[in-house]
């Protein structure tokens, strides 16, 4: 049956995935109007921390205003006001998380203490979450799947972000016995690592798009926690700091994306990493065989292969992001399947990198701001030279000058320990059985 079909038939016996919204930004609201050209499926909550958010974003979507309830407390009256066929807007998620109509959580803020929060709330909530927030979850996305698995609930990151795209391929492949020996993604704006969102305010103002944000692309963050997430959910690490992140067309990938010794850019195999150009907004993996029946097939088949060596590469040329979300929310509601998430020990780090020279005193703030950007390491390595994690370091003091471009170290700043990313980070490594810093 398809999936449309089942959403349909699980509205008429039990109505619609009822799902709770956190984050009402461009890609909540998107998630919103997405679900109302959908069936089966409805936002009857959503959080937001700007007064008034939440109800624009349902009405931009076209939900009636008289269907719009506001509601800061009360998640008896919330569900029912839920089961009457309102709509809740909040502008409070630990609220919001409480509602026991809710079926499933979506959390898309952003912010990576604001996501591990909400995540950790939800869990604790006995309810399933599912996760856009890639810059909580390459930085606590292992132990919130423990501890999700732990409460008999569900954890996922999204299908249509590239770390969910890229999954989506690499099961594709690895189901039909193909060896997959890299995966990657194309990275959507030119590469400044020093870029701010003063720099970026006019680009934004035409995108519409938050200016942070779109640093956060730039500076080349959220390639990297995309890379982080996607690479400890299948046990693939960056060969290099930073990724090689090599200037690369579509047509080019099999001879670029191999090992040194068939003309590309790798020292081994099973290496997540990004390219420059026309692959954005793509994604892709390597594959191989030695099958000599299966490599006659690929290469009859056409499929975008290199000339002379058994690599070929599975490419897609876009993910659509909030607007794929909806996807992942059946799934995990209907059939208790995730799209992406780390069972095993994280293999990659996303670590916390000075856009400037930092001085003692200096507060680092958000990302896609003005202070930090983040880098792709191994975890190991940034465990063993003492790199904080970019998750960690929001509102964070320094303590001993950092140069430009220099990874900040444990000993250098002065994290908020209050933050509940923070306190999931030292669970996660007591977990690990690592040492915390």
């Amino acid at each position: 049956m398809a999936l449309r079909q089942r959403l349909r038939a699980r509205a008429q016996s039990r109505g619609p995935i009822r799902v709770g919204l956190v984050g009402a930004g461009q890609m909540g609201a998107g998630f919103i109007s997405q679900t109302e050209r959908m069936e089966g499926m409805r936002v009857v909550a959503t959080a937001d921390v700007v007064p008034g958010r939440a109800e624009e974003a349902y009405r931009e979507s076209g939900v009636p205003a008289e269907a719009i309830v506001f509601l800061d407390a009360d998640p008896e009256r919330a569900s029912e006001l839920i089961a009457n066929g309102k709509r809740i807007a909040t502008t409070d998620a630990d609220f919001l998380v409480q509602i026991a109509a809710l079926d499933v959580i979506l959390e898309c803020t952003g912010i990576p203490d604001v996501g591990a929060h909400i995540c950790y709330a939800a869990i604790q909530n006995g309810k399933d979450i599912v996760n856009m927030n890639v810059e909580a979850d390459a930085t606590v996305g292992y132990v919130l799947a423990h501890m999700a698995a732990a409460r008999g609930v569900m954890y996922s990151l999204v299908a249509g972000d590239e770390p969910g795209s890229i999954k989506e391929l690499y099961d594709f492949a690895d189901a039909l016995g193909f060896e997959v020996v890299y995966v990657g993604k194309g990275k959507n704006n030119p590469l400044d690592r020093s870029a701010t969102p003063d720099q970026l305010q006019e680009a934004a103002r035409r995108q519409r798009m938050n200016p942070k944000m779109l640093a956060s692309f730039v500076d080349g963050t959220k390639t990297m926690v995309e890379m982080t997430s996607i690479g400890n959910g299948i046990g693939f690490a960056p060969e290099v700091t930073g990724g090689r992140g090599p200037h690369c067309a579509v047509k080019d990938l099999p001879m670029v994306f191999v090992p040194k010794e068939a003309g590309g850019i790798f020292e081994g195999i099973r290496a997540v990493d990004f390219a420059i150009g026309d692959v954005a907004p793509g994604v892709f993996v390597t594959i191989t065989t030695d099958q000599p029946k299966v490599i006659r097939d690929l290469r009859y088949l056409r499929l975008l292969g290199h000339p002379h060596r058994d690599y070929w590469v599975l490419y897609r040329p876009y993910h659509l992001a909030n607007l794929e979300a909806p996807l992942t929310v059946a799934k995990v509601v209907l059939d208790r399947e995730e799209t992406l998430a780390t069972h095993q020990p994280p293999v990659a780090e996303t670590v916390a990198y000075a856009k400037r020279d930092l001085q003692p005193g200096d507060v680092i703030d958000a990302l896609g701001g003005y202070t930090v950007y983040g880098m792709i390491e191994k975890a190991h390595k940034a465990r063993e030279h003492g790199e904080v994690p970019l998750g960690l370091v929001v509102g964070g003091v320094i303590t001993r000058p950092v140069k430009a471009h220099h990874p900040i170290h444990y000993d250098e700043i002065a994290l908020n320990t209050d933050q509940r990313i923070y306190q999931l980070r030292r669970e996660q490594d007591r977990l690990l059985g690592y040492d915390h810093v």
